[in-house]
């Protein structure tokens, strides 16, 4: 048997040759055991025993084939709990966080009905409904698959929340919903940027939620070419964009829904990754 903390430099090491970040040797750690850096002084010469040693090594050894720890764990946190991931589903990142703090600090609680357009494991919608009481969240997505993954998120969350499968405003059209906020983080990634991505995310996460037409503008487009169908007057939407798309984004808002004041807000690394406007009445 080896001690807990030996065994951390050891993941760590394999980790560095093959590529990945060494932190993922803390994070799984953790995860797994309850082993946070406090108790790692505290307890990290005694003995893992036998099955949490071969636990802990069968997860590393997946990472360092490319595969996602967050999918070998099937979990990952955001923004302030764990939602369940599977290979159906994006694994949420930290950019997206910032998304849903925006939305929170910017709009109130006050029986609004709020969209989560493209949900995947719900991340932004079942974490706003985390914190809102009295607003309808509302989430949808393409993928029925990765619709039932959200639906296990809000019952492991307690939260309440209509699931809603079909292609962007489809679901909302058919049953007739109009909303007041409409959130999205759709599929960005232009075809031209693979070579920008890594294997992990390459080889393991769905391309469907990765990668869109049109210089990864596609589905932003067709969503505000048919936003009066979906959003109320005065209404507002939230999208995360890629770093590179602000502009071009600006200017078709600006050309199919004329008079629009559309606004880009930088994240934590200053590229530009939230634009949001408000529908005319």
């Amino acid at each position: 048997m080896k001690q807990y903390k030996t065994t951390l430099k050891e993941a760590e090491a394999s980790l560095s040759v093959s590529g990945q970040e060494t932190r993922i040797a803390s994070i799984v750690m953790e995860e797994l055991f309850g082993m946070s850096f406090t108790k790692l002084m505290v307890y990290g010469e005694d003995l893992m025993p036998k099955e949490d040693y071969r636990k802990f090594k069968d997860v590393i050894e997946r990472v360092c084939q490319n595969e996602p720890y967050q999918y070998v764990l099937g979990e990952a946190y955001f923004y302030d709990g764990y939602f369940t991931v599977t290979p159906d589903t994006l694994i949420p990142r930290n950019e997206t966080e910032e998304l849903v703090a925006f939305v929170l600090d910017n709009e109130k609680d006050t029986g609004l009905a709020i969209v989560d357009i493209g949900t995947g494991t719900g991340a932004i919608g079942l974490t706003l409904a985390r914190h809102w009481k009295k607003n309808r969240i509302i989430v949808t997505d393409l993928s029925g698959a990765a619709l039932n993954v959200a639906r296990k998120n809000g019952e492991r969350l307690g939260v309440t929340a209509e699931y809603l499968e079909g292609s962007l405003f489809a679901p909302l059209v058919d049953k007739e919903i109009k909303a007041d906020i409409i959130i999205s983080n759709p599929p960005y990634i232009s075809e031209d940027e693979k070579h920008l991505m890594t294997a992990s995310v390459l080889e393991h996460e769905p391309d469907t939620a990765l990668f869109a037409d049109d210089k990864g503008l596609a589905l932003y487009k067709e969503m505000i070419r048919t936003l009066p169908d979906a959003l109320k007057p005065g209404g507002r939407v939230y999208f995360e964009i890629g770093f590179n798309q602000a502009e071009a984004l600006k200017t078709y808002i600006e050309n199919v829904l004329p008079g629009t004041d559309v606004q880009v807000v930088k994240d934590m690394n200053q590229n530009d990754r939230i634009l949001y406007f408000t529908r005319g009445e």
